[in-house]
């Protein structure tokens, strides 16, 4: 009884949370949801010693930058007061205007397949982050 209990208000609570985040306008991006959300990409490095990075940075403008739906392309330099970057020095960072933009032509286009050639053998470690914002503020 407890467990037939707990599974219907699992149910009912799950539903109600699609209800909401559909009611909300926060449901995942998708090809056919692709102005609601825009995705921030965001992927930290921490390159060996000697790393190129003036070449790293040309690079990175050179083969992503004629990508379609990648915008605010920026390669940055950590410049934290606080030593808690773990390492992590640079980072790239660019927006998409869905999801279904990162993966279905950013991710299979020949030039980011490239850009891990220029840089694979140059990091020590990486981390990528992914969020998304809504695309428009609501008026108040």
């Amino acid at each position: 009884m407890k467990r037939s209990l707990a599974i219907t208000c699992a149910s009912c609570l799950i539903v109600l949370l699609g209800a909401c985040a559909k009611k909300n306008n926060l449901t995942t991006t998708s090809a056919a949801n692709t102005s609601t959300y825009k995705l921030h990409h965001i992927v930290l490095f921490d390159f060996k010693e000697g790393a190129p990075i003036d070449s790293i940075e040309t690079a990175m403008y050179e083969l992503f930058g004629p990508i379609q739906g990648v915008s605010d392309l920026s390669f940055n330099k950590n410049v934290s007061s606080r030593d808690l970057d773990r390492g992590y020095k640079y980072s790239f960072y660019m927006t998409f205007e869905s999801a279904f933009d990162r993966d279905s032509i950013f991710y299979p286009h020949p030039n980011y397949k490239k850009m891990g050639g220029v840089i694979g053998r140059h990091i020590n470690e990486y981390l990528i982050y992914d969020f998304e914002t809504p695309a428009k503020y609501p008026s108040k």
